[in-house]
């Protein structure tokens, strides 16, 4: 069997054996003249091992990658499932604390699409606005927490929406929301009347 293949099957055994024969190998380099058939031959298991070793970085590597990818994947269908939730809600008229689809107001929609994926998320679009990190306006993603004042110009908190689809970084980024008019709808974060009103955006920790 090929030193490949050994490697392959006893991978740990086999990469402690290899580190001991290089550890005697370069002692004896160390204390002795002419290189001998034997030395050759051990020097050769030293290139092989030091080969080996990249290779097995390498896979480490790959499956870090691996992880992260399947890690975004089931962040990415939380995302959807939150989103899916807040849609079912759509053309449910907007009631002061509400939270069911005979009435619900903007930060009660994303309080029961967040449970969908059990994250119980504060009551308060205020409070929510404290759950992640902050965003740039340009740097907007799905699943996004988007927060409004009343009044341009006012910094406090009033209006809760969830990000649902960026459809042209900075032009267009529609949100699902309870507006107290039309219930739960969606619009344009950068449409000229919510654009005035938009305060700041975070990501939330899922």
């Amino acid at each position: 069997m090929g030193l490949q293949a050994l490697f392959k099957k006893y991978p740990i055994f086999l990469m402690l054996v290899l580190v001991a024969m290089a550890s005697c190998q370069s002692f004896h380099l160390r204390s002795s003249g002419p290189v001998s058939p034997d030395d050759r031959e051990q020097q050769q298991l030293a290139r092989e091992f030091k080969k080996l070793e990249k290779q097995a970085a390498k896979q480490a590597g790959w499956s870090e990658k691996r992880k992260l990818k399947e890690a975004r994947r089931g962040e990415n269908q939380k995302i959807e499932k939150v989103i899916s939730t807040a849609r079912s809600y759509y053309g449910t008229p907007y009631k002061y604390g509400g939270t069911t689809r005979i009435g619900i107001d903007c930060s009660g929609l994303l309080y029961q699409s967040f449970s969908a994926i059990d994250v119980q998320l504060p009551r308060s679009s205020n409070e929510q606005s404290q759950l992640g990190p902050s965003v740039r306006p340009k740097e907007l993603q799905k699943g996004d927490l988007v927060f409004f004042s009343a009044r341009r110009g006012s910094s406090q908190i009033t209006h809760v929406g969830l990000v649902t689809e960026v459809i042209k970084e900075k032009e267009e980024v529609r949100f699902i929301h309870s507006s107290t008019s039309l219930g739960v709808k969606e619009d344009n974060v950068f449409s000229s009347y919510w654009s005035d009103l938009f305060i700041k955006a975070v990501r939330p920790q899922i």
